[in-house]
């Protein structure tokens, strides 16, 4: 392969752990800060966060990569990672990568597994940091495709809950498949997120709109 460059340019302004950054990257900007748990603002995106963005992306394409190798079938990989930070002064003492692959084959576990653990030693930017930090790799959760989400109702659950249930929820959604919502109040924000996050990937169609009851029809578009 011929060598490669990349280049970012970063800027600071304000003073101390008040002050605010961006990253540029292609052709996207981030803010970043110090994180609030670390005295600073806490706004946008922290340094920390930037780092363990990059070995989860590396992860992941590495992960889909060798299950396409492996003859193992997956619609879509959802990567956790969490990055712990300890001690005095602060290092990043571990990684930790929890894959999920949905419209897979749960039968097959223990290979999605053995593909999950390569794929820590095949990601070139992870392979940087395993000498200095614990980088691990949990259980895989290997969801099988479904058809059709049938009817999911939110009404009961804390707000602070709802958008995690319903996004994970819809990811599970195969080509074509569809849910119905059902809120207590109109869920346009969660269409504006759905759509920010997802682009076009999800048909979102009003089936009833109020005055206490809304129902929304989530479809995912065919591949």
């Amino acid at each position: 392969m011929n060598e490669l460059e990349f280049e970012v340019t970063t800027r600071w302004s304000g003073v101390g752990r008040e002050a605010l950054g961006t990253v540029e990257t292609g052709d996207q900007v981030l803010a970043w800060s110090v994180p609030a748990g670390m005295g600073g603002r806490g706004e946008g995106s922290s340094p920390e966060e930037l780092l363990a963005s990059a070995v989860a992306t590396c992860y992941t394409g590495t992960l889909s990569a060798l299950l396409n190798r492996d003859g193992l079938p997956w619609e879509r990989v959802q990567v956790r990672m969490r990055e712990r930070v300890e001690g005095q002064p602060l290092r990043i003492s571990e990684l930790l990568v929890t894959p999920e692959v949905l419209g897979g084959d749960p039968a097959r576990q223990a290979a999605y597994q053995a593909a999950a653990n390569l794929a820590r030693e095949h990601c070139f930017i992870g392979q940087h940091l395993r000498r200095e930090v614990e980088y691990r790799v949990g259980p895989v959760s290997v969801q099988a495709a479904e058809s059709t989400g049938g009817e999911l109702d939110v009404r009961s659950l804390a707000p602070a809950r709802r958008h995690e249930v319903i996004f994970s929820t819809i990811d599970h959604l195969a080509a074509g498949g569809d849910l119905t919502l059902v809120n207590d109040h109109d869920p346009l924000p969660l269409r504006y997120q759905l759509e920010a996050t997802r682009g076009d990937l999800f048909s979102w169609e009003y089936l009833e709109q109020g005055p206490t009851t809304w129902r929304v029809r989530i479809g995912r578009r065919g591949e």
